[in-house]
C-alpha cells in the first residue's frame, strides 16, 4: 500500500471510498455534515434507519454517492465514546475497514479526524496492514484478496515528514508482526525446529546481526539436558538459536527476550487427547515472537543491546521419547523431577533462561504458550504476566496498555511454591491444577538468578480459533508489538 496526504477539500477527494468516523451520540458537524449536506442527509437517513449510533466496531457503507462528491462511496466507521478514543482505537477501526473495503477499493480515503494528533496516522497504518494479512500459502491458485493500492488522510495539518515517519514506523512493525503470523500458521510438517532456526538465519542476514545456531551436538556439549530431554521422542533434533542486536553507539542496558520454541506439541508420552493436539503448531508462538522482535529492532536501532533467545524441539512420543519420573539437570545444574511430559515448554525454557543469566544481561523477559491454566483464568484474549520484578512487570504491562495488547499480573503466592517442590530433585516441572500458571512461573524463576525477569504467558492470545473484527483466525503475532513498545519505547 502507498500512503499519501492530501490538502484538498473532503468533498472533491477522488477515492473508491472515502472513510469518515462518528463518535458514539456525536452531532452532525464539521466534515461529517458537510459531507451530508452535499449527499442530501443520506448519512443520517441511513444512520437512522440501520439504528447506527457509532458504537466501536460497527460501521456503515453508503454504496453509492452518485457523483455528488469526489468519492464513489462513504463509509462511516463508529469511533465510540469520545473520552475512551486512543490510538488503540484507531488500530482496531484500521483493521475493521481494510476488511470492509479491500475486495472493492483500490484507493481509499480518511476524513481529518483520522490524522487530528500524532501517533494516529501510525496507529491507523497499522490496522490497514494487520487487518489485511492472510495466510493462503497452501491454498491452490491463492492470491492477495486486498485490491487496496493507495490510503489518502485528507488533512491541511499533515506533514509530509510526519506521514512518513509514522507510517514507515507502521510498517516495520506490521511486517515482524505478520513475520509470526506466519511462523505460526506455517503446518508442523513444514516449520521443523531445522527449519526454525534457517528462518533465524535469514533474518539475521537480512537485518545485519548476529546470528548463532547450536546443532544436536553442541547442545549436548553444553550440557543443555533439558533441551535435549524433550527432543529425545522426534526424529527432528533440537536447535538453541542466539541471534543479537548491538546498537551503534554504546548500549544504555541489555535484555534478553526468550521464546519457548516447540515446533509441534503432541504431549510426549503423556499424550494429550485428540481435539487438544489439534493447533499445537501454534506452541512456538514465544520463538516467533522473538523473531519478530528482532527484525524490527535492528530496523529501530535503539540504544540498547538485544538477546534474542530460542529453545526449540518437537515433543513427540518416540522410542527414547523422556518419560514422566526421570530426572533431569538443567544447564544451570538444578535438577528437575518430570512428573508430566506435557509440561515440556517449561523444560526447554530452563536451559535457555540460564543461558540468558550467563550473558550477564539487565534484564530477562520469556514469551511462551505455557499453560492452558492462564487460559482458563484470563481467557483468550489477555496474557499473564509474572516474574521476580515488580519495576520490570509495571514496565511491560505499560507498555502493552500502549499498544493494546491485553494482560494482566498473576500473584506469585508463596503458598503455592510447595506444589512444584521434589522429593528426589531440586523442583519437580508441574505442580496440582491449582494456580497452575503461577506454578509454571515459580518453576521458571529457579533459572533466572537474580536477574530482573518478567514471565509472559502467551497461551491464549497467541492463537485465534475463529477470526474476529479485529484479528484473524490464526496466529496473531501477540507480544511483539509489546515487547518493541517497551524496548524502544516507541
Amino acid at each position: 500500500m502507498e500512503f499519501v496526504s492530501s490538502r484538498l477539500n473532503v468533498l472533491k477527494v477522488k477515492a473508491d471510498v472515502l472513510v469518515i468516523g462518528i463518535f458514539k451520540g456525536q452531532r452532525y458537524s464539521g466534515a461529517l455534515k458537510t459531507i451530508d449536506g452535499s449527499l442530501a442527509g443520506a448519512l443520517k437517513n441511513i444512520s437512522e434507519e440501520e439504528r447506527f449510533e457509532g458504537d466501536v466496531g460497527k460501521s456503515l457503507m453508503l454504496s453509492s454517492t452518485f457523483g455528488k462528491i469526489g468519492s464513489k462511496r462513504v463509509l462511516m466507521v463508529g469511533l465510540g465514546e469520545k473520552a475512551e478514543f486512543s490510538a488503540n482505537t484507531l488500530r482496531k477501526i484500521g483493521s475493521l475497514v481494510i476488511n470492509k473495503v479491500k475486495s472493492l477499493s483500490s484507493v481509499v480515503a480518511f476524513s481529518s479526524e483520522f490524522s487530528a494528533s500524532p501517533g494516529y496516522i501510525s496507529a491507523l497504518t497499522q490496522g490497514l496492514l494487520l487487518g489485511s494479512y492472510d495466510f493462503n500459502k497452501y491454498k491452490s491458485g491463492n492470491s492477495d484478496s486486498n485490491k487496496v493500492e493507495r490510503v489518502v488522510f485528507v488533512s491541511n495539518r499533515v506533514k509530509e515528514s510526519t506521514l512518513k515517519e509514522e507510517t514507515n514506523f507502521a510498517g516495520v512493525v506490521s511486517e515482524s508482526v505478520n513475520l509470526a503470523r506466519d511462523l505460526v500458521n506455517e503446518p508442523p510438517m513444514y516449520l521443523t525446529p531445522s527449519k526454525l532456526a534457517e528462518v533465524a538465519s535469514q533474518v539475521a542476514r537480512e537485518a545485519g546481526i548476529d546470528c548463532e545456531i547450536f546443532d544436536y551436538a553442541e547442545i549436548e556439549k553444553r550440557g543443555m539436558n533439558g533441551l535435549m530431554a524433550v527432543s529425545s521422542g522426534s526424529e527432528e533434533p533440537p536447535r538453541f538459536i542466539h541471534l543479537t542486536y548491538k546498537p551503534p553507539r554504546k548500549a544504555r542496558r541489555s535484555i534478553a527476550v526468550v521464546g519457548k520454541g516447540i515446533t509441534f506439541d503432541s504431549g510426549g508420552l503423556c499424550l494429550k487427547p485428540p481435539d487438544s493436539m489439534r493447533t499445537m503448531k501454534m506452541d512456538m508462538g514465544g520463538s516467533a515472537v522473538v523473531l519478530g522482535v528482532m527484525k524490527a529492532i535492528a530496523v529501530l536501532r535503539p540504544s540498547v543491546t538485544v538477546h534474542g533467545l530460542i529453545a526449540a524441539s518437537e515433543n513427540m512420543t518416540g522410542a527414547k521419547a523422556y518419560k514422566p519420573d526421570d530426572v533431569i539437570r538443567a544447564y544451570n545444574g538444578k535438577t528437575i523431577e518430570v512428573i508430566n511430559t506435557d509440561a515440556e515448554g517449561r523444560i526447554v525454557l530452563s536451559d535457555a533462561l540460564s543461558y540468558a543469566v550467563e550473558l550477564k544481561v539487565d534484564e530477562i523477559v520469556d514469551l511462551a504458550t505455557l499453560t492452558g491454566a492462564c487460559m482458563v483464568g484470563l481467557g483468550s484474549y489477555t496474557a499473564g504476566v509474572m516474574g521476580n520484578s515488580q519495576k520490570l512487570i509495571d514496565k511491560i504491562r505499560e507498555a502493552s496498555d500502549c499498544v493494546g495488547e491485553k494482560t494482566w499480573q498473576l500473584p506469585m503466592d508463596d503458598e503455592l511454591r510447595a506444589e512444584i517442590k521434589s522429593n528426589v530433585a531440586d523442583i519437580k516441572n508441574v505442580g496440582s491444577r491449582m494456580g497452575g500458571a503461577i506454578t509454571a512461573a515459580m518453576f521458571l524463576e529457579n533459572f533466572v538468578a537474580d536477574v530482573p525477569w518478567a514471565h509472559i504467558d502467551i497461551a491464549g492470545p497467541a492463537f485465534m480459533e475463529k477470526d474476529s473484527s479485529f484479528s484473524p483466525k490464526g496466529g496473531t503475532g501477540f507480544g511483539v508489538r509489546t515487547i518493541i513498545k517497551y524496548i524502544t519505547g516507541k
